[in-house]
């Protein structure tokens, strides 16, 4: 049996500054990995996960704020979305 429990955060003023910013920039990059995969799709040739795996990469010249998260963290918005992207 596995047991698992649930803990309530209280973050500070600065904690809870920094989860949101990185919130925000989770969500950008995964309404940009969708429009990419969209766009794709609608030319006839869908993006498989590495692909949009490495995209990631370049994207973070385009939002600095990117560079301020994990990359695991990044990573995990890709796979979160894979069933949106890649279908």
């Amino acid at each position: 049996m596995i047991v698992s429990y649930k803990y309530r955060a209280y973050p500070g003023p600065v904690a809870e500054t920094r989860l949101n910013a990185a919130l925000d920039t989770c969500r950008w990059l995964y309404n940009k990995l969708l429009e990419e995969c969209n766009e794709a799709r609608a030319n006839g040739v869908p993006l498989k996960k590495k692909e949009t795996q490495a995209r990631i990469v370049p994207l973070k010249d385009e939002n600095p704020a990117l560079k301020e998260v994990y990359s695991k963290v990044l990573q995990m918005v890709n796979y979160s979305g894979e069933r949106f992207f890649l279908n």
